[in-house]
């Protein structure tokens, strides 16, 4: 290129000569080889035409054809192609990202050259991506990251270019945080999390994070007087401190110099041209993220405190010398001790000068300054914790550093204002918090608003609020705004309230509400009010109009207003405002305008109006006007409503819906409630759906008055003062009345819930004796299904005649009554309502003309499809009359009836069973029915598991109750809880065979012959031909003969004439029934006197003492019988005996010495590991003792004997290899190896002799557990200790001997 001067350069080497002409061109020498750059390499190959054009798109062409060096892996396009179906992206995608894909280019690139020679000499291989390469050599080949290089050292002018299969990825790069923890900033990370600015910094947005050292946080924590860094977390202004060292976005280094940064907090970063800012230096930088850079700094950077920027402020020039001469800059200024933020409401100087004009005792300043409540006035303008302008309006009243008095808040969110004053500026960011100016000085207010109106003179005010029980409340926290009546206003009242003086009014029942209905919740001056109604605190509106600076409450104007209390504000008013009166109310209501025609009808309105002397509080049950209406239409003596206004009864059917006092309907309580009848009381009742009175809904409820409460309701009440048993009797339901006596249920009818009954008149009583086969009426009330017929003519509620709807109604009984509603006319399962809506306190009456039957087990059986054969079998058995009503004595019954489905399984699992019809011939099919039968009306919720009777003695039914669900015989209820009038039906799918044999016939069906013959011979056999249930372990008849000889007798008569042979015999008996699947192991008590059987559950089985049963579960009508092949042999004998029949006379005196004996006599079954005389003789020796005396004399002698006892009876059959827990609380090793068992290495050589209260094992040893020193020389975190204790010649007294 020409260059100014006449010197000619190529690619930067100048010509060596002049121009040699040649005849097809020219020669030109030059000095250097020209080579082309990395770029130029690469373009130059076909291969990589990819990693050309990213290079161009990242704009990195510019750096690499630089003066170099460079060492370029360059990516072949297959390799490209390959790396995008990795990452499932496009190769426009992929560009699309210039920041990533110029990052993940720099990977490729290192900044010097690297020859495949070099790289065996470890030369540096960190990339412009600031990422360490993986160079290793295997022969000639070269790696880079594992990535074979496929054409090595391309040279070029500027660096080398190699030629690789894969694009080389970057290592996953860390969010800041994670960045920060790998860099071993651990105060900072901890820091971060405190503050709770992790999630933004490990987000997508991006921040520049200057990270202080950790040393550089230590030094801020004493600096700030914070004692040390775990103090430093804990201040409040930890996240300002930290939102001071981040900024948004990246800043990288190189623009750090001569820069400002408005930072996250909102005060600026600026550093100078050596990168720092005051003291603070930046000492590393651009430590990269995913979501931005970190830059290293020495210290912990303090953004301007609240004294920087009030002392930078050249309008907030008072304020400083104010806070300064009240001693308060140190709480506004660095350090301070725990980090507290303040919002600082701060007077401009104009603010201060203003308020020295305005007030003659301040001259001057100086004068200002002086004052010694400054300090409290200035406490006043500062508010504990850092309150943006936005968030003012939500957070009033403000309390302040000042001791009592508040700040009010008010106004829009966008225009606040405070104590009534506007913000001048807002917002202006401190390290330790905001300030807000303010052109005006606030001055705090100490007083209550009870003490605000005492100040101001309004004493009868303040007196109202005492015996209103109102002044704790406006002495109180709680914000008021209070309307108070001056004292000529409440002299005044006295007249309007019909009161004789103050004295008067004060005393008034009402005096709380009239007094609630002054105060308005929160703090309003009168600027806040607008045009409109506010609510007050008896919860009827106030009337406000607001037009420019008059304001008028109930049309009353405020003639001295925004006298502030510390808790509110109070306005005086020249009168007394009384809130709506009941009339005023009620008056208002055009659904009620009959009602309060009524009142004044009967000379009731006065007492709901104020002027009524003792100002009493009511609460009205309000019967709208079509309530009246409805009266009308069904009294056919109440022509209208004229004819109403003038019934001579018309106050006390009034009265009857007013109650004394103020009840709201969440404070009514369920019961009886009196009214101003003067004996009638209403009926209050809460189901779900609301509270009822008389079961009656309420339409509307809490519509409030100054003197009382309303509840609407569509129904006139009458009072009434019997209860529904007492209005049958009245009503001459004499036998309906006995009746109820009978089947105990006068005191349900005559309480407080609510019912209607369908009461059967007395001739329908007659009438119905002999629809249930009765011979009188005396017998139809001694059946025992007389509550369920009862039952039946009783629904929860009271439902009026005209509620009645077609359709069907839950009776009490719990069948349903099926209602017909024709032409007025109604009718419940075909009778006749004849006489209706007799009324009752706790409900109504509707009479019947004949008694109502709820349908019959037969009746239900015979509706259900699925019964169809059952229905059948009963009729061939002669067996339906029992179920149906016609039967005397009205017997209940619980019935578990098959279904259809189940009888033809039947049929067919039973080859004697050729169709349906034999099984209907059975000759045993009445018992099979009647085994399905249960005496009595039994809940599937009341089954209880066991033995059930049934009307096929002596058959019982097995009830087994598992959390699935009830089982008959093992049979799940397929339903359940089919109620009848006379019972009670479960279904289930199969059909129950009983079992009549009793044990006796069983044992000599099954052979046991010897068996039978010894029960005989010990007197059992009336007991086991019974009816109570037992468990009989039966030796056969092989194990009799052999006890013969086990027992020293000749014969087998001779085995039966023993005298203990009825004990020996009672010890097989267990006095319930017991099946293989109710074993669940351990002892159960037997006929025997005194001792237990020791029953297992084993797989395919149990066992009884150890002996498998040969068979199980032999069932008999009166229980069950599992045989066995031996007689067993009753054991009384506790361990303590057994181990001195069994000769271990030292093991018995161990015992006792370590006051073992009484529990081993116990009845707690136990296992014990019993060593021999020999063990302990041998145990002296061992334990360090002269003789066996000293051994039982040892104070550890209760832990060596505790350490040979297990809880629980064991087998030595029983033992798995493994670890079992001693008394002592030390495990004790077992290794169960065939029949050989060790424990402790040491083998029962005499096992299993059995006690009334365990087993006994006869050890050759005396077991000893693991001492101190074995405790502590077997654990590592001891070590130390064991080293120490035999240095110390300590260890021999913390071992045994």
């Amino acid at each position: 290129r020409p260059l100014p001067s006449s010197e000619v350069f190529v690619d930067g080497v100048a010509l060596a000569t002049s121009p040699s002409q040649a005849g097809n061109g020219v020669v030109n020498a030059i000095d250097k080889l020209l080579m082309p750059n990395v770029v130029e390499v690469a373009k130059s190959s076909r291969n990589t035409t990819a990693l050309v054009e990213a290079l161009g798109n990242a704009e990195l062409v510019d750096t690499l054809t630089g003066p170099g060096p460079f060492t370029v892996f360059a990516p072949t396009n297959a390799a490209f192609e390959a790396y995008l179906a990795k990452m499932a992206m496009t190769f426009d995608e992929l560009q699309a990202d210039k920041e990533g894909l110029a990052q993940l280019l720099k990977k490729h690139v290192v900044p010097s050259g690297i020859m495949v020679a070099d790289a065996e000499r470890g030369v540096p291989s960190t990339t412009l991506a600031r990422e360490e390469l993986n160079l290793t050599k295997t022969g000639s080949d070269l790696y880079v990251d594992g990535v074979l290089v496929s054409r090595a050292d391309l040279q070029s002018g500027n660096g080398v270019v190699h030629t690789v299969e894969a694009v080389l990825e970057l290592a996953p790069t860390p969010t800041l945080v994670e960045l920060a923890t790998a860099q071993g900033f651990t105060h900072l990370v901890s820091a971060v999390a405190k503050a709770g600015l992790t999630p933004e910094l490990n987000g997508m947005t991006k921040y520049t994070l200057f990270a202080p050292r950790n040393d550089a946080f230590e030094i801020a924590a004493f600096a700030l007087g914070d004692g040390d860094f775990a103090d430093f977390l804990d201040r409040p202004d930890l996240r300002e401190i930290l939102e001071y060292h981040m900024v948004a976005g990246e800043m990288d280094g190189s623009g750090l110099a001569n820069s400002t940064f408005a930072s996250v907090h909102g005060a600026d970063l600026m550093f100078d041209d050596a990168m720092m800012m005051g003291w603070t230096t930046v000492t590393r930088t651009d430590l990269r993220a995913t979501n931005g850079l970190m830059h290293v700094v020495n210290e912990v950077m303090l953004p301007p405190s609240l004294m920087d920027v009030l002392t930078g402020d050249t309008t907030l020039k008072v304020l400083a010398a104010a806070l300064s001469a009240a001693n308060l800059t140190e709480m506004f200024g660095w350090p301070n001790q725990g980090g507290a933020m303040y919002t600082v409401f701060a007077p401009t100087d104009a603010a201060f000068q203003a308020l020295i004009d305005g007030d003659d005792s301040i001259a001057d300043e100086d004068a200002l300054l002086a004052m010694p409540n400054l300090p409290e006035i200035l406490k006043y303008h500062v508010v504990p914790g850092k309150v943006m302008a936005a968030d003012l309006t939500s957070v009033s009243p403000l309390d302040t550093l000042h001791p009592v008095a508040q700040l009010t808040v008010a106004g829009r969110p966008d225009q606040p204002t405070v104590d009534g004053a506007g913000l001048a500026a807002e917002d202006i960011i401190a390290g330790s918090g905001v300030i807000h100016k303010m052109d005006v000085v606030l001055m705090p207010v100490a007083m209550t608003v009870v003490e605000v109106a005492a100040e101001e003179g309004l004493t009868h005010f303040v007196s109202a609020l005492d015996a209103a029980n109102l002044t704790d409340l406006l002495n109180g926290t709680d914000q008021y705004t209070v309307f108070a009546p001056n004292n000529a206003a409440f002299e005044a009242a006295a007249t309007n309230l019909g009161e004789d003086n103050l004295a008067g009014v004060l005393a008034r029942a009402d005096i709380s509400e009239i007094m609630k209905y002054h105060l308005a919740y929160g703090k309003m001056m009168t600027d806040d009010f607008v045009t409109g109604e506010i609510m007050s605190e008896q919860w009827t509106t106030i009337e406000v109009k607001a037009d420019g600076a008059e304001v008028l409450v109930n049309n009353l104007e405020i003639f001295d207003a925004n006298a502030k209390a510390v808790n509110g504000v109070v306005h005086t008013l020249g009168e007394v405002m009384l809130p709506p009166s009941l009339v005023d109310v009620l008056s208002a209501d055009d659904d009620l305008s009959v009602l309060v025609t009524a009142l004044m009808a009967a000379n009731l309105t006065e007492m709901f109006e104020w002027a009524n002397t003792g100002g009493a509080l009511y609460t009205v049950v309000a019967p709208t006007n079509s309530a009246f209406q409805a009266l009308i239409n069904r009294e056919a003596d109440i022509a209208d409503s004229e004819a109403l206004l003038a019934m001579p009864n018309l106050a006390e059917i009034l009265k009857f819906h007013l109650v004394a006092g103020k009840v709201m309907a969440a404070n009514l309580m369920a019961g009886e409630v009196d009214t101003l009848h003067p004996t009638a009381q209403l009926m209050v009742a809460l189901p779900e759906s609301g509270p009822t009175i008389n079961g009656r809904a309420l339409e509307e409820t809490d519509i409030l008055a100054g003197n009382g409460v309303i509840h609407k309701m569509d129904t006139v009440l009458m009072p009434v003062t019997r209860t529904i048993g007492e209005a049958a009797a009245q009503e001459g339901l004499t036998h309906f009345v006995a009746a109820l006596e009978m089947a105990e249920l006068l005191a349900l009818l005559n309480g407080t819930d609510q019912y209607t009954v369908f009461a059967p008149s007395n001739a329908a009583f007659q009438a119905v004796v002999d629809a249930l086969g009765e011979e009188d009426l005396a017998s139809v009330l001694a059946r025992a299904d007389l509550r369920e017929i009862l039952k039946y003519h009783v629904i929860s509620g009271q439902t009026p005649a005209e509620d009645l709807v077609a359709g069907e109604v839950q009776s009490e009984q719990g069948a349903s009554i099926e209602v017909e509603a024709a032409d007025g006319e109604k009718m419940v399962n075909g009778a006749e309502i004849f006489d209706a809506d007799i009324q009752a306190t706790n409900g109504l009456v509707h009479t019947l003309g004949q008694v109502m039957l709820p349908p019959s087990l037969m009746d239900v059986l015979s509706a259900d499809e699925e019964f169809s054969f059952l229905v059948s079998a009963l009729a061939a058995a002669n067996l339906t009359e029992m179920f149906e009503w016609a039967n005397t004595g009205g017997a209940l019954y619980t019935v578990f009836a098959p279904t259809s489905a189940a009888f033809l399984a039947m049929v067919d699992a039973d080859n004697e069973i050729a169709d349906s019809d034999a099984l209907l011939a059975l000759p045993d099919l009445a018992e099979i029915l009647t085994y399905h039968v249960v005496p009595g009306k039994v809940m599937a919720a009341n089954l209880t598991a066991g033995s059930v009777d049934t009307l096929t003695p002596p058959a019982q039914l097995t009830v087994a109750l598992p959390e699935s669900g009830a089982t008959i015989n093992g049979n799940a209820l397929a339903a359940q809880d089919i109620m009848a009038g006379n019972g009670v039906i479960h279904k289930i799918d199969a059909v129950l065979r009983p079992v009549t044999r009793t044990i006796v016939e069983k044992a000599a069906e099954e052979g046991l012959t010897h068996f039978v013959s010894a029960l005989e011979a010990a007197n059992l056999t009336d007991l086991l031909n019974g009816t109570d249930q037992y468990t009989v372990f039966a030796p056969n008849n092989s194990a009799f003969e052999a006890a013969v000889a086990a027992l020293g007798e000749d014969v087998l008569a001779g085995l039966m004439d023993r005298p203990d042979f009825p004990e020996i015999l009672k010890y097989h008996v267990v006095p319930m029934k017991v099946t293989v699947a109710d074993l669940d192991g351990g002892q159960i008590a037997t006929l025997h006197p005194t001792a237990r059987i020791t029953v297992a559950a084993v797989e395919g089985g149990g066992s009884v003492d150890g002996e498998m049963f040969t068979a199980m579960n032999i069932a008999a009508g009166n229980g069950v019988i599992h045989k066995i092949e031996r007689v067993l042999m009753p054991v009384t004998m506790t361990v303590v005996e057994v181990a001195a029949e069994e000769g271990l006379t030292h093991f018995v005196s161990a015992l006792d010495a370590a006051n073992l004996t009484d529990l081993l006599n116990g009845t707690d079954q136990c296992t014990v590991f019993a060593p021999n005389n020999a063990a302990f003789e041998a145990a002296v020796t061992a334990l360090g003792e002269d003789d066996l005396a000293g051994v039982l004399a040892r104070a550890d002698l209760p832990e060596i004997l505790k350490y040979h006892l297990v809880p629980g009876r064991m087998m030595a059959d029983d033992f798995v290899t493994g670890e079992i827990m001693s008394e002592l609380g030390a495990n004790i090793v077992v290794k169960a190896d065939g029949p050989e068992v060790l424990v402790n290495t040491v083998e029962i050589f005499d096992a299993d002799t059995r006690a009334s209260n365990g087993i006994v094992h006869t050890l050759g040893e005396v077991m000893l557990p693991p001492s101190v020193m074995d405790v502590l020389s077997s654990r590592e975190a001891f070590a130390a200790m064991a080293t120490a204790l035999a240095a110390a010649n300590l260890t021999e007294m913390f071992e045994w001997a």
